[in-house]
């Protein structure tokens, strides 16, 4: 576990997790009683998929035994500090079809404009490039998705093109722009 320590905060009880403070935001691990509040962030393929939004919540907090963002993911609540509510989620991971460790992020619609999502991506993109092995990490966004390719862009991504993919959960080609922040 010591090498885990730089990525990880110890609490009383001797359990390691992962809590990263901003000015407005505490980004930290989910948990089983994030529940209520996390189901309002499902859409319908990830219930479905896990067969409940309670499936999907199970098996995000599985993934934090291994804190692996190269071959699994890691997904975090969002929360305000001020007010303790779940705005969204923010984390990185392996694109399950282009292999390359990637951030992610949802914000509810009410949230959305205070700049929550870029004060989340930047600091979950420096949390990653200071503790995993990994020299950039992407973000894509759909092609007419402006809002989202805003946030990439004033976190200091690089837009590198317009790609299209047939993304294998769903078997359906999605056209969207790929984006790069590198480790400086």
């Amino acid at each position: 576990m010591d090498l885990l320590k730089n990525r990880f905060v110890e609490n009383k009880k001797g359990v390691y997790f992962i809590r990263i403070s901003t000015e407005r935001l505490i980004i930290r691990e989910l948990c089983e009683l994030d529940y209520p509040q996390f189901e309002r962030t499902l859409n319908e393929a990830q219930k479905n998929y896990f067969g409940s939004g309670e499936g999907f919540l199970s098996w995000l907090i599985s993934q934090y035994a291994t804190m692996d963002i190269i071959n699994g993911l890691i997904s975090f609540g969002m929360f305000n500090k001020r007010t303790q509510k779940l705005l969204g989620t923010v984390g990185a991971g392996k694109h399950d079809d282009l292999h390359e460790p990637e951030i992610f992020y949802y914000l509810l619609p009410e949230y959305r404009g205070y700049g929550f999502a870029t004060e989340a991506v930047k600091a979950v993109t420096r949390w990653a490039l200071e503790n995993y092995d990994i020299p950039y990490i992407i973000g894509t966004v759909a092609i007419d998705n402006i809002k989202s390719q805003q946030v990439l862009e004033r976190c200091e991504y690089q837009f590198l093109s317009n790609r299209s993919l047939q993304v294998h959960v769903t078997n359906e080609r999605h056209d969207f722009k790929y984006y790069r922040y590198y480790r400086t």
